[in-house]
């Protein structure tokens, strides 16, 4: 019976490992397209609930920059930004998404409510981990 017990409980704790979630806490490339336009952006989820996202929309010709901060969280797959600011001017969006998937390199999720849901509908983002350092491409540069 001890040894019933015993099994039982590793199959338990490494069900429990298996499931664990992948923080997105770190730096994040994504390249979409919604409103007709590619935009390219590196988030940065840090540690203490915050977030600096800067994003380039690839124009035809040029690019328009835009850098949004504010808090997060992720619970469960679940992850609810709450815009304060863009570019330094006080604004409130807020924004919810569902992950698809997260191996810890490659995140996959999809855009679940907010503004830009109601705008362009449903939005499937598939970020792959980046360095801090990284930087925005210019539009010609990237893939």
């Amino acid at each position: 019976m001890r040894r019933c017990v015993i099994v039982l409980a590793v199959l338990l704790l490494s069900g429990a490992a298996q499931a664990a979630e992948k923080s997105i806490v770190g730096d994040w490339y994504e390249e979409a397209t919604y409103g007709g336009y590619r935009t390219i952006s590196i988030a940065h989820f840090h540690a203490d609930g915050t977030f600096v996202a800067e994003f380039r929309k690839c124009l035809r010709p040029g690019e328009l920059d835009n850098t949004d901060t504010g808090h997060y969280t992720y619970e469960n797959g679940h992850l609810r930004m709450i815009t304060e600011a863009r570019d330094g001017f006080w604004t409130m969006d807020i924004e919810e998404y569902r992950t698809v998937s997260n191996d810890g390199q490659t995140w996959v999720y999809d855009s679940t409510s907010g503004p830009a849901v109601q705008r362009y509908g449903r939005i499937h983002f598939r970020d792959v981990r980046v360095t801090p350092s990284s930087k925005v491409p210019s539009c010609d540069l990237s893939s």
